[in-house]
């Protein structure tokens, strides 16, 4: 259809050119083209001119192609835009004239109602021409006019009256040439408009349902409209006249009316999409004029009296182009903050401002040799819009279908979780029912510890001296007090089982926890003669669950004292690996075999050794610590040889790149959660709004993820409670998600919640997992 429209607009017009009223067309040659009556004509104001007499001695000459309110007169004034006038142009045929051929003219629309002579005989009459305004009446009919004889010289005079259009006069180019070459101009031009308005209409009717097949698709019912407007401006305005040739002239005003409406739709909604992109508030404060201007537009267009309509419509159109300005920068911001189809939006309206410069070049100097493009402009910005839209229509039937796809897979996953559920149900009793032991293992060796120091000083109370009773004692003391904080943190660890539990994570410095663990352990240390050396030369601080961390590193330091050799040393250090944290405790004590770390870190229950000072354990300490690293996406490496001694590698995340996941939908929740950490987030997990919130007291997070729809607090109020209860420099970017959200749009209501400038995104949960987080790192980014 483009090249099909331009190949009607980009024909070149002959190198003939009239000067002082003449046009020397005697080298011509008619057989397969026609000329085109371009150049400086005759020109009579307020005159109308005898046909049949010789032109008088005074006169001027006018540019046609050109309306005449835009040239001036020998004393510079410029002609109005109403008035009456006559045009005359002698023509100079080839000699001797061609025989047996019928010659014709093809003359568009000249306003806009005139009286044509083809020496001295009247040959076409198009509307009333009056030299006032109440006999007249205008026409904006396209004719074809055979001419009976053609001799070697023409004189074409031109009466024209125009008291209700701004562009008067000869604006359009008449042609003359064979008839059957006219008829051919016409028949190309004829069937290229209405393919063109069939065409508009076709393209109107579809994004009409494109937005009724997805409601989210806004901008295609405005585009429809756009293709609306065009298909009146089509019908009305380009040379064929489709609309004007169909009706009489009683329906000329009326059609000139619809023609102005036309481009209020188009005005309208086009620069509403533009103004719309970028989402900023000056933009949408322009949006209200943009609303005022069409109004004001549409009321003119339709009850204004004839005779101002021309004059009133012309600086609408004028002031139209603040609003295409406008626009130009809107697109232009939205290709800069990377808004959904900004640069498909950017591209095609540059391409349309540069045809509308080069029609106003072309409509200024008609002489140039190419007619101006016209509609061709506007069909460089619809187009792509099209392309885009129907991009995005195939983009939904194919997350359709790819969604049918994995709601089959889910059935199946789903299927498979159930059989794992119930496998981790018997593996949680299991756990529940190992508590008690749990407990024992944990209490023993502090207890145990004071236990000896007390016998140490029943079996020589009196040859000790108080310094090292005072000493003892608060030993003593310390180990007790140690057993009652170990005996809360066990309380708290028996919220792990099987499942993975709720993880309590907060960012806390692991070289103070250690201090804290070695401090626990070391009455028991200092029994045995053992030194611990620490290597904790990094301050290093991670996201997880303190107690159970701690958990995890008490059991390991706690073994390795158990097995390791009396007066030997325990060596614990910390340090960076890549993308871990790793903490390495060695002993210097009995070693294992690799049959033994198997059976350790395994499932199945063993009964564990006893130390080398003949304490006893329940061999519960090491799988409880992996479960715990499990949880946490962390990992335990165990080195040892049997006689020498162990290593214990712990390696944790060092990203304090954190999310708080909030969602009541558990598997939701865990699929995107897994996603998250294996890009390296962590991921704090909340079943509703109140626990978010109680997270939210320990811990602040690097993002938001909020469920829309939750039972009690739901994600709006979630927001809302949080953005009352943070600190200024606890601005975290929140992103909102729900099953109803659609694909793309629709996050109007975050306007009316007072939330557009908090929610950094709204995200469809439909979305694959991999996909939501990409999508979710790329806002961020």
């Amino acid at each position: 259809m483009l090249l099909g429209t331009t190949s009607c607009r980009f024909d070149a017009y002959p190198t003939l050119l009239a000067k002082d009223g003449v046009l020397d067309a005697r080298t011509a040659d008619f057989s397969g083209e026609t000329i085109n009556f371009t150049g400086k004509w005759e020109f009579y104001w307020n005159e109308f001119l005898d046909p049949k007499a010789e032109s008088p001695e005074n006169k001027s000459y006018l540019k046609v192609g050109v309306p005449w309110f835009s040239q001036e007169n020998e004393d510079g004034e410029v002609y109005p835009s109403f008035g009456f006038a006559s045009y005359r142009l002698t023509i100079l045929l080839p000699d001797p004239p061609v025989e047996n051929q019928t010659f014709a003219l093809f003359v568009p629309v000249l306003h806009s109602a005139y009286k044509m002579y083809v020496n001295g005989e009247l040959v076409a009459e198009n509307g009333v021409i009056s030299k006032t305004e109440k006999n007249y009446r205008p026409s904006f009919h396209v004719k074809i006019i055979p001419l009976k004889t053609v001799s070697q010289k023409l004189d074409l005079v031109i009466h024209i009256s125009n008291f209700s259009h701004k562009y008067a006069g000869i604006q359009g180019i008449i042609r003359f040439g064979k008839l059957q070459n006219i008829i051919n101009v016409w028949n190309v031009n004829f069937a290229v408009s209405w393919i063109l308005m069939i065409f508009m209409l076709l393209l109107s009717v579809y994004h009409a349902l494109v937005y009724f097949i997805n409601r989210s698709e806004r901008n295609a019912l405005r585009m429809a409209f756009v293709y609306l407007g065009i298909l009146i401006l089509t019908s009305t305005l380009i040379e064929t006249r489709i609309l004007f040739n169909l009706f009489s002239d009683e329906y000329c005003v009326t059609l000139f009316r619809l023609s102005r409406i036309g481009f209020v739709l188009v005005m309208y909604f086009g620069a509403y999409i533009l103004l719309n992109m970028t989402q900023l508030r000056f933009f949408k404060r322009m949006l209200i004029f943009l609303k005022l201007y069409a109004l004001t537009f549409l009321l003119v267009a339709i009850l204004t009296p004839v005779s101002h309509l021309a004059d009133i419509s012309f600086y609408f159109e004028i002031l139209s182009g603040a609003f295409v300005f406008l626009g130009l920068l809107s697109v232009s911001l939205a290709l800069y903050f990377q808004r959904k189809e900004s640069r498909l939006y950017f591209f095609s309206l540059l391409l349309a401002i540069i045809g509308g410069a080069i029609d106003l070049f072309l409509i200024a100097n008609p002489t140039f040799g190419y007619r101006p493009l016209g509609l061709v402009s506007l069909y460089l910005f619809i187009f792509p819009q099209t392309l885009g839209v129907t991009l995005g229509l195939v983009r939904v039937y194919k997350r359709s279908e790819s969604l049918s796809k994995e709601l089959y897979k889910r059935k199946e996953a789903l299927e498979k979780k159930v059989k794992a559920r119930t496998l981790e149900l018997e593996n949680a009793n299991r756990w529940k029912a190992n508590f008690v032991s749990l407990i024992s293992h944990d209490l023993r060796s502090p207890l145990n510890s004071v236990n000896q120091i007390l016998d140490v000083i029943d079996f020589s109370f009196s040859e000790t001296t108080e310094e090292e009773k005072k000493k003892f004692l608060e030993i003593c003391k310390t180990g007790v007090t140690q057993s009652l904080r170990m005996l809360e943190q066990l309380l708290d660890v028996s919220r792990f089982d099987a499942f993975g539990a709720k993880l309590i994570q907060t960012r806390f410095s692991v070289n103070e926890l250690l201090n804290e663990i070695i401090e626990s352990v070391e009455p028991l240390a200092t029994l045995k003669g053992i030194r611990i050396q620490k290597d904790t030369s990094i301050q290093a601080e991670i996201i997880a669950d303190r107690t159970l961390i701690g958990e995890v590193f008490k059991n390991i330091l706690t073994n390795s004292i158990k097995y390791s050799y009396l007066n030997s040393e325990v060596w614990i250090g910390v340090s960076y690996k890549g993308k871990w944290l790793s903490v390495e405790i060695r002993d210097r004590g009995l070693g294992m075999s690799e049959e033994q770390i198997h059976k350790l870190t395994g499932e199945e229950n063993i009964k564990s050794m006893p130390g080398t000072a003949g304490e006893r354990g329940t061999g519960l300490g090491l799988q409880l610590c992996t479960n715990i690293l499990e949880a946490h996406f962390g990992k335990l490496r165990i080195k040892s040889v049997l006689g020498v001694g162990s290593s214990f590698e712990i390696s944790l995340s060092k990203s304090t790149k954190s999310v708080l996941l909030v969602d009541d939908s558990g598997n939701f929740r865990s699929d995107l959660a897994e996603v998250m950490r294996r890009n390296q987030w962590i991921v704090i997990e909340a079943g509703n709004g109140e626990e978010a919130l109680s997270h939210l007291s320990r811990i602040t997070p690097s993002l938001i993820i909020t469920d829309l729809q939750m039972p009690g607090m739901n994600g709006i109020s979630l927001i809302h409670e949080w953005e009352g209860r943070r600190h200024q420099d606890q601005k975290i970017p929140i992103i909102l998600i729900s099953s109803d959200a659609p694909l793309s749009g629709g996050d109007k209501f975050l306007e009316e919640e007072g939330l557009e400038t908090i929610v950094s995104a709204y995200f469809s949960k439909m979305y694959k997992a991999e996909d939501l987080c990409q999508q979710i790192e790329s806002i961020l980014s």
